[in-house]
């Protein structure tokens, strides 16, 4: 087994045949679908993946589902924005009566050079929020975008429409960012240690898979260990290692839970040395063990 082992789509076709949604796209470079696309056939999770392009989703009526694209607890929201790019490790599980909309696209799709479609959009970068809520006087403006693309992907194809796809993307994008901006003034506005935190649960949940340590993450923050330790306690009431553990505990559970991997498999997926590494690590936290967890909440099924 490679212990490196983790869920790679190069194209987005090749993602929608695993969780087995009958969507397709013809176009390669950008697509557009609905929650309500997914069937009762369609799995309902998915461990830690990569690909090879970009993701805006718009959700409403989140009920319990769980995007662990943020420790900033993306749930229990009435509608959210989130942001995927090629760089991030990304699961999910949705609860069956979400709704909203997915776009995927590639980058090359946008006209812009990679730099500056990184530093225009950096709503899709790892050090940054990716996830943000939606104001309710900002709905109806929202939705009737996405509508307007998904409504313009799905005629029949012409002369001009890549040209107006790549128009609609760009509407959505630049609207993406104005809604960014706003949320990120009201970040800014949080006192220093709030602040602090918020960024630190946000890189938690871009970077587990491979930093385990209070240190690696103050330096991404350009703070002290010390620092950032102080801050956290204060601010929390709990340590700053106990954020990194409760998110890997977290995606341990859903995969658990969710997915038909053994332990052995989820242990590496997890990046542990070993399963006996993992099992020590979950009974210490959840007190039970991985095979324990996984039978108790199967049966609840």
């Amino acid at each position: 087994m490679n212990k490196n082992h983790i869920l790679h789509f190069k194209e987005m076709n090749e993602l929608y045949a695993y969780i087995n949604v009958p969507v397709h796209t013809v176009n390669p470079n950008i697509h557009i679908y609905q929650f309500s696309d997914f069937t009762e056939a369609s799995i309902n999770s998915i461990q830690p993946h990569t690909k090879d392009f970009h993701q805006v989703s718009f959700i409403q009526g989140f009920g319990n589902s769980q995007l662990n694209i943020n420790q900033q607890k993306v749930r229990e929201l009435n509608s959210v924005l989130y942001f995927i790019s090629p760089n991030h490790r990304y699961s999910w599980s949705r609860d069956i009566d979400i709704k909203g909309y997915i776009l995927n696209f590639k980058q090359e799709y946008v006209a812009l050079a990679p730099e500056d479609f990184e530093h225009l959009f950096s709503f899709f970068n790892l050090n940054r929020l990716n996830a943000i809520p939606i104001e309710d006087e900002e709905i109806k403006r929202v939705t009737e975008i996405f509508e307007a693309l998904c409504s313009e992907y799905r005629k029949p194809r012409n002369t001009f429409s890549e040209e107006i796809l790549k128009h609609y993307l760009q509407v959505v994008l630049y609207k993406c960012l104005d809604l960014y901006k706003k949320r990120m003034k009201t970040v800014d506005e949080l006192p220093n240690s709030q602040r602090l935190f918020v960024k630190y649960q946000s890189l938690i949940n871009n970077y587990y898979l491979s930093k385990r340590t209070v240190k690696e993450y103050a330096d991404l923050l350009h703070v002290t260990p010390n620092h950032l330790s102080e801050t956290i306690k204060e601010s929390t009431g709990k340590n700053a290692l106990h954020y990194i553990n409760q998110r890997l505990l977290l995606e341990a559970k859903n995969l658990l839970k969710y997915s038909d991997d053994d332990v052995k498999q989820i242990a590496y997926t997890l990046n542990f040395a070993s399963p006996s590494h993992f099992g020590k690590f979950f009974k210490k936290l959840a007190l039970k063990t991985p095979a324990n967890y996984r039978k108790e909440k199967q049966s609840k099924k």
